[in-house]
């Protein structure tokens, strides 16, 4: 199944992996490299990970990155899943609903 980001997703991914090169170089590209493991992930299993907790009609699932403490949110649909948002543990849940489309 095809993944594609949400440019707002795909803002928040860089505006994360800078945020951490500038504390740490090559922080950032780690960050980066365990976000494209989950997007591979997602990819190969859509359905594997876990529905997200805030409630709404649509297929909306997350899967959390293994060494820093963001979430991908995406959204399932037929022919390919939508990464809504690149979320902060910490974020406001939900603060990407309006992203669905």
């Amino acid at each position: 199944m095809r993944l594609r980001l949400h440019d707002d997703a795909d803002a928040e991914l860089q505006a994360v992996a800078q945020w951490y090169d500038e504390r740490v170089r090559g922080l950032g590209e780690r960050f980066l490299a365990d976000a494209i493991d989950a997007f591979i992930a997602i990819e190969n299993h859509p359905r594997r990970f876990a529905r997200s907790a805030y409630r709404t009609s649509r297929e909306v699932r997350q899967r959390a990155l293994s060494h820093f403490p963001y979430s991908i949110v995406y959204e399932v649909r037929d022919q390919e899943s939508i990464v809504v948002a690149v979320a902060h543990a910490a974020r406001r849940p939900g603060y990407w609903r309006g992203r669905l489309e």
